[in-house]
């Protein structure tokens, strides 16, 4: 088995080591993740779906592509990484930007994931057919009219894995950029 190192934050965000993915998932640790949330000029987000195979919420849909932060490495760098290794694009990082550092407990069974996730906004514009899928965590991908996406999300919808904080912050910052999100 390969392990994942990846940098080890206590509580408040700041890194106090490197601990294996896996152990930091049995216990609890804080440590960093990063997504990316893709919207076309259509009005739409992409959204991911976990394989059947993931031992965290699989067969539901996700963030456009997600990952965790390799030990020592910036979160920026690691969803560039994501990107190609999951739905085989090279990101292009001038149609990208960084919106804000979410802090996210999730559990699902005996997984524990504490997370310090840095979300990004990538306004490249994908087209589904050109996606190359990383079979071991991805089962396909659609992009979904941001209006339904909201709804989807605000109504806790059990075929989307649940990141209701984060997608508050996001429709927020897309509202007040003037992109409308509701009726």
């Amino acid at each position: 088995m390969e392990h994942e190192m990846i940098d080890w934050l206590n509580e408040k965000g700041d890194v106090i080591g490197t601990i294996d993915k896996a152990v930091a998932h049995k216990d609890g640790s804080w440590h960093r993740s990063v997504h990316v949330w893709v919207i076309n000029n259509k009005g739409e987000i992409l959204l991911q779906k976990r394989c059947a195979d993931k031992k965290f919420f699989p067969n539901v849909w996700d963030v456009s592509f997600a990952g965790h932060v390799g030990a020592g490495e910036t979160s920026l760098i690691s969803a560039i990484r994501e990107g190609k290794e999951e739905l085989g694009i090279n990101v292009d990082t001038t149609k990208m930007k960084f919106l804000f550092t979410n802090k996210e407990k999730l559990v699902y069974k005996n997984i524990i994931s504490n997370e310090f996730v840095d979300v990004y906004l990538l306004t490249q514009q994908l087209d589904i057919k050109d996606l190359s899928y990383q079979i071991e965590e991805v089962a396909g991908a659609k992009y979904v009219p941001l209006k339904q996406f909201v709804k989807l999300s605000r109504n806790h919808a059990p075929e989307l894995l649940d990141h209701y904080e984060e997608c508050e912050k996001l429709f927020s910052i897309l509202q007040t950029s003037g992109i409308e999100i509701t009726k």
